[in-house]
């Protein structure tokens, strides 16, 4: 009977709907969009502008931006299922809702609460206009749920899943050691500065170019937001956030690309069966505190709540593993301003200002490639490294029953920073910071003893890449930085190439198929353009292995993939040798062009399988920025999109923009210096 009565209530709640709240102000903002749709809004505050934002967001993609509602609510579960539920464990886990509550009032400024308020009036304006499109448990969003919705997701970007995914899991092991490679990145990203130094031409520029998925909650979205107290801000945004995250405002610009910085340790617990639902800790046994938290679940038709049971101890979650109960600490716990950081960022005039803001240190990892209109640039190895106490090994497991190796949350090391390099320019492909320039004018580790230990030691092929195409040049032209961001080359200290020659080295002796293999491979040119006849082959067979690492699992030995490679392309093309133009696609809508690019050159593209044996590129390179400062200041912005500004299938500009993304072309944007306040 009490199954069935948690049943009928669940029920019950999924079906209420709560009436609209009406905003506590008037809102008027200007919403003006371009020829392609993209939108640029202005309002008499920045609090007005941000609801513009919203509204403008809404009316494109209400609802991917309705999804961050729910996963900011812990809800998600309750309209994706399963998947859904994962993130809300994770909401539940991190304790989201406890620390906005304890800090919304006290750690977020007025003035961005204003802002984060009237973004989330913008969203509630549309639904009552469209109350046929708001989902379930997404109406009313309140300006906790976006500061929230930051809170939730950003930590995701330096890979905390990945340790959770250790350690919620009773079968896995922890305490091995876990070493991040160029093979395991989920999200990769590039970024190229140049100043007068080092252009031929006396200007400066950046380029952003953060690859993430072309669809859902991290998809970039374009705009531009002003106001006339002052704020204008022009770039890509995340739905659920009120303004652009990087970009320029044009006065400054930067870029963003993900690190993955040691931010978190895992501690070994002692139990016994004498002591349960207790650990040793300093000499004593102590009692796990413990929390129910209930998950919402869609199954079916009803909405269904599951009851789990979390613990924590003196260093942070706890769980039960094949190593025993282990414990996990992580840097940034309980932050809830990483979105006000942002803000703050695109509110700078200079580099001191920027600074200032980048001094909250509320935003956990990134790094951030900085330009300004005086020709100032630089490098930022952004991260919220924890002061470690010494003489411990952090590589597995540590002891959990001592306090002697617990770290205090708002003790943080300085992180890596490259301001003005000798060298006039700059680059970030997510490897380690010691690469980011000419070898000559880069940063080394011993620089930062204390923080190199959690900082990565690898570079990516596209960082190799970089530097084999610019470092050399005396000069670097527009031209020469464009063919650098579009380059299509593995080098020869890539992953790929040495998968290539792991296969070269096979013997083929009586085996006809690997022969092939190998004749098609010692063709190959090293370049992934539409028109090669091994690229096909490559690609999928090195977006296995990368696939398999990703996921935690055992991957194919590179003739493994191979094989697999050709037995695919075999039996949808007919041929070992189809240009990767036939193969790899850009599809959306009616919109199906030929796709240049590989997972891991500066091109990068990475797909999914359709059912005819194509590949669909579906993250990597997509929206793209040229910020770009002549001498006398005159500022030219140029973007570009794969897709277009809206996500309704219905809309002139759900793809209208994949042809000229195709091409290597691009659009240009009004972005004026920021007015002086």
């Amino acid at each position: 009977m009490r199954g069935l009565a948690i049943l009928v209530a669940a029920i019950a709640i999924s079906s209420c709907t709560p009436a609209p709240l009406a905003p506590a102000r008037q809102y008027n903002p200007t919403i003006t969009r371009d020829a392609y749709g993209v939108p640029n809004v202005h309002g008499r505050d920045d609090q007005e502008a941000a609801y513009g934002i919203g509204y403008a967001h809404a009316q494109d993609n209400f609802a991917t931006v309705q999804l961050v509602v729910l996963a900011a609510r812990g809800r998600l579960g309750a309209h994706l299922g399963e998947d859904g539920a994962k993130s809300d464990f994770l909401w539940n886990l991190l304790g989201i809702q406890e620390a906005v509550d304890a800090g919304f009032e006290t750690r977020i400024s007025p003035e961005f609460r204003a802002v984060a308020q009237g973004y989330a009036d913008g969203l509630n304006a549309y639904g009552v206009e469209h109350p046929e499109e708001v989902l379930p448990g997404a109406r009313n969003v309140t300006a906790r749920d976006v500061v929230a919705g930051s809170a939730l997701t950003v930590p995701l970007f330096w890979g905390f899943e990945r340790t959770l995914g250790m350690v919620a899991n009773k079968e896995g092991h922890p305490c091995a050691v876990h070493e991040a490679t160029a093979d395991i990145i989920d999200n990769g990203s590039n970024a190229f500065a140049v100043s007068p130094r080092r252009s031929s031409d006396g200007h400066t520029r950046l380029i952003v170019n953060s690859h993430q998925p072309w669809a859902g909650p991290v998809a970039w979205y374009e705009a531009g937001v002003s106001s006339d107290t002052g704020w204008r801000m022009y770039g890509g945004l995340f739905p659920g956030s009120p303004f652009p995250v990087l970009g320029t405002n044009g006065d400054i610009a930067y870029a963003a690309t993900v690190n993955l910085p040691d931010l978190a340790d895992i501690y070994r617990l002692t139990t016994d069966n004498a002591h349960r639902d207790q650990y040793f800790f300093d000499g004593e046994w102590k009692r796990f505190r413990t929390r129910q938290i209930w998950l919402w679940v869609k199954m079916g038709p009803v909405t269904v709540p599951i009851p789990r049971t979390l613990r924590y101890t003196e260093h942070g979650p706890a769980f039960e593993t094949a190593d025993g109960w282990v414990a996990v600490r992580y840097a940034g716990a309980g932050e809830i301003r990483p979105l006000e950081q942002f803000y703050r960022m695109g509110h700078a005039h200079n580099y001191e200002e920027w600074r200032e803001a980048m001094s909250m240190r509320a935003i956990p990892s990134f790094n951030f490639l900085y330009a300004d209109n005086t020709g100032h640039i630089a490098y930022h190895y952004n991260a919220i490294l924890p002061r470690r106490p010494e003489g411990y090994d952090y590589s597995g497991c540590l002891a959990g029953d001592t306090s002697a190796n617990i770290w205090a949350m708002d003790d943080r090391l300085d992180a890596p920073v490259l301001d003005n390099p000798s060298s006039g320019w700059l680059y970030s492909t997510n490897g380690a910071p010691w690469s980011s320039t000419d070898p000559s004018a880069d940063m080394r580790p011993e620089q930062y003893p204390d923080a190199a230990p959690a900082i990565e030691t690898y570079l990516t092929n596209r960082g190799y890449r970089a530097v084999e195409i610019l470092s050399p040049l005396r000069s670097i032209s527009e031209e020469q930085l464009l063919a650098a961001k579009f380059d299509l080359t593995s080098s020869e200290r890539s992953q790929t190439v040495a998968a290539i020659n792991e296969i070269l080295a096979a013997d083929s002796t009586n085996d006809s198929e690997l022969a092939a293999i190998q004749n098609l491979l010692r063709s190959w040119d090293r370049r992934a353009n539409n028109d090669s006849p091994a690229a096909a082959l490559v690609g999928i067979m090195y977006q296995a292995i990368y696939n398999a690492q990703r996921a935690g699992g055992t991957p194919p030995t590179p003739v493994e993939a191979a094989r697999t490679a050709a037995a695919h392309l075999q039996s949808h093309f007919g041929r070992l040798d189809p240009p990767l133009g036939d193969v790899l696609r850009l599809r959306r809508g009616n919109v199906d062009l030929p796709l240049e690019g590989a997972p891991d050159v500066l091109r990068a593209i990475r797909w999914h399988d359709d059912p005819d044996g194509r590949l669909n590129g579906d993250f990597g390179d997509g929206f793209l920025m040229i910020i770009d400062w002549a001498p006398d200041h005159t500022l030219t912005t140029r973007v570009i999109s794969q897709w277009g500004a809206s996500d309704r299938p219905e809309s002139p500009h759900y793809n209208d923009q994949s042809e000229m993304f195709i091409r290597r072309e691009w659009r240009t944007v009004d972005v004026q210096p920021t007015p002086a306040n």
